[in-house]
């Protein structure tokens, strides 16, 4: 018999256990520009929407016209209007522009109207006087539910009257016409 040998078995050898390795941090490039531009469209941002709220807090308001009461004064003093033609007749705007003329009323522009199919004859507050515009309605005849506000600062007038065709029933139109 031939010795036999042996086989030599090996241990297993296993590896220590280790911790593991924590990753290094590569330190991070910041890129200034972008971050600049970031930062500006945010503060854009934030500067539109707080225009925003102010437009629509603005908006949102109902408006209030202030009128102020006229003194005694104004009312005393000539009335600054202008007469338009509203109803289509000759000489109907003169006419009255005569009368209001010797009525102490300043007749500042006699003129046609847009149109001539203005049925009844109003008087348009133009300074928010509505006293003054009653004043000239007093010495047409008319009464007050025929004078409107439209007020408008950048007219230098105090009312507008449109003769319209009931211009024959009217305090100033000459009876022999």
């Amino acid at each position: 018999m031939t010795p036999t040998r042996k086989r030599r078995i090996r241990p297993v050898r296993r590896e220590p256990v280790r911790a593991p390795r924590r990753k290094r941090r590569k330190p991070v490039d910041i890129d200034w520009k972008n971050e600049l531009v970031k930062l500006f469209i945010f503060v854009f941002l934030a500067a539109d929407l707080v225009l925003i709220y102010f437009v629509v807090r603005q908006c949102s308001r109902p408006a209030s016209v202030a009128v102020a009461e006229p003194a005694a004064e104004i009312l005393r003093g000539p009335l600054q209007v202008e007469v338009l033609n509203g109803c289509g007749v000759t000489g109907v705007a003169h006419q009255f522009t005569d009368y209001l003329r010797s009525r102490k009323v300043d007749v500042v522009k006699t003129d046609n109207y847009e149109s001539f199919n203005v049925l009844k004859t109003i008087v348009i507050d133009r300074r928010g006087s509505r006293e003054n515009a009653l004043r000239v309605a007093e010495e047409l005849g008319l009464p007050d539910d025929r004078v409107l506000q439209e007020v408008n600062e950048a007219y230098l007038i105090d009312a507008t009257v449109i003769i319209g065709k009931d211009f024959r029933q009217l305090t100033g139109w000459r009876r022999e016409n």
